[in-house]
């Protein structure tokens, strides 16, 4: 029994510094997207968009690691705000593509030219305490947690590594 109460304590432990990681990022990117009235989700799903011509809502699900029903709401959201456009494919009518509105295109571009930089820093203060095999360590390990809880293989799992 003890060596599964100081494990369920380790994972506590865990959970406690992702918490901590993540608040502290959302706190820090939430504080340049606020002006703007988006989410950090939405900042990064702008910023997907702007690299193409339109994506599938798959292709957003995977690009962003989100499930496809938390999909259908962000862009349900960024429509809504006039950012993105939906559109039927006409081979496939199952197909609908994903893209940017002029709008969108004019936020996409004053975010990658005044947030990016920023969270790059940003990043690379926080990734600078840690060698690249630390670094390593940790994603792998953070991945087979993940695929724990949610039963699949997370980004940067396993399969990403080899």
């Amino acid at each position: 029994m003890e060596n599964g109460s100081s494990r369920g304590s380790g994972f506590e432990k865990i959970v406690a510094a992702a918490s901590g990681i993540a608040e502290a990022w959302n706190e820090r990117a939430n504080h340049w997207l606020r002006e703007k009235r988006i989410t950090f989700t939405q900042f990064r799903a702008l910023i997907l968009l702007s690299e193409g011509e339109g994506q599938t809502l798959s292709q957003l699900s995977r690009g962003l690691s989100r499930t496809r029903c938390a999909i259908t709401g962000l862009v349900d959201r960024l429509e809504e705000k006039g950012l993105v456009k939906r559109k039927r494919s006409r081979k496939d009518r199952r197909l609908v593509y994903v893209s940017l509105t002029d709008r969108g295109r004019e936020l996409a571009a004053e975010l990658r030219d005044r947030v990016v930089p920023e969270i790059s820093r940003l990043e690379e203060r926080v990734m600078g305490a840690l060698t690249e095999k630390e670094a390593a360590v940790l994603v792998s390990a953070l991945s087979k947690l993940s695929e724990g809880l949610t039963g699949t293989e997370a980004p940067g799992g396993a399969a990403d590594a080899e």
